[in-house]
């Protein structure tokens, strides 16, 4: 038998606003990458990225006390559900194009997350997550848009649906342990640890932009910033939600992503990208209200007793 897990509306209410502040950080990767280091390839930036955020995670266990996690499969699971997140999205965009990539990947994420909950920690998605999904995805496609002829792929399409199983992996591992009682901090810094010694090779022939004033900067806002304090508030939201809602919320991403490229890089958008983005904000609203106006002292939808 699990222990008990109870939370409230204002514990609800702080985990989605700790996930939405994880996809507001998480937003500004690509905005980031694009000023300050153009010419990096994308794996070495994922992996250099992965580095110094489980640095970061180890630093605020203050300790070594998460190395006993190691002993619990799920940890090396876990682990192995980052490393190939990161390596297949980057491989769909790679393979794919960014839009595409981007697309299947982000709009297969929510899917597969409250999907495997749903198999695996027998939680069953609310009519509101559903809805909510739908409305986002549907909101996602129109802010992407079409890919002009040629741009699909196959095997950028398979590689994106990976990283979407992958990230759903790693997040219902996350809710999971930290439902059992383990500090959520602890559990991303064991897992990334891992998936960081796992991309290592990427990181040592990525080339000599980490050691420009440029790339000093890029690595201290995507690693520490965009991947340490991003997950730390990730990890926040892990301990009260269940991985289906933390997945759709993460949508949140891309509507931060496209709002930066317009203001500061001085990307345009068409009507119809607009709508999406409203979409996407109203799924946001909609599936928030429903996770944070549940009843006082409602047992967390993911904790299953056995």
């Amino acid at each position: 038998m699990k222990q008990s897990s109870y939370v409230t509306p204002t514990s609800s209410r702080a985990g989605v606003l700790s996930v939405l502040g994880a996809a507001v950080l998480f937003g500004t990767s690509g905005t980031a990458s694009q000023l300050l280091i153009p010419d990096a390839s994308s794996a070495s930036i994922a992996a250099w990225r992965l580095i110094l955020g489980a640095m970061g995670l180890v630093v605020l266990t203050r300790g070594f006390a998460f190395l006993h996690l190691y002993r619990m499969p799920l940890i090396w699971f876990m682990g192995l559900g980052v490393a190939a997140f990161q390596f297949f999205f980057f491989l769909s965009v790679s393979l794919a194009g960014v839009a595409v990539g981007t697309l299947i990947t982000v709009s297969a994420a929510p899917w597969c997350t409250g999907l495997l909950g749903w198999a695996w920690n027998r939680v069953r998605p609310s009519r509101a997550w559903w809805f909510a999904t739908f409305l986002g995805v549907i909101g996602l496609v129109l802010l992407v848009g079409r890919p002009t002829e040629g741009d699909i792929e196959f095997g950028g399409i398979a590689a994106g649906l990976t990283a979407a199983a992958s990230y759903a992996v790693f997040t219902n591992i996350g809710t999971r342990l930290t439902t059992e009682g383990a500090s959520s901090t602890s559990v991303l810094a064991a897992s990334f640890a891992f998936s960081a010694v796992i991309l290592l090779p990427f990181a040592l022939t990525s080339g000599s932009w980490i050691l420009t004033d440029d790339g000093i900067v890029a690595a201290f806002w995507l690693g520490l910033i965009g991947t340490t304090v991003a997950y730390w508030l990730f990890g926040r939201g892990m301990r009260v939600l269940n991985a289906g809602t933390i997945g759709t919320l993460n949508l949140a991403e891309p509507l931060v992503a496209t709002i930066l490229a317009l203001s500061i890089l001085g990307e345009a958008i068409s009507a119809i990208g607009v709508v999406g983005c409203c979409l996407i904000l109203l799924a946001l609203i909609l599936l928030s209200r429903s996770v944070t106006h549940q009843a006082p002292q409602t047992k967390r939808s993911d904790v299953v007793t056995r």
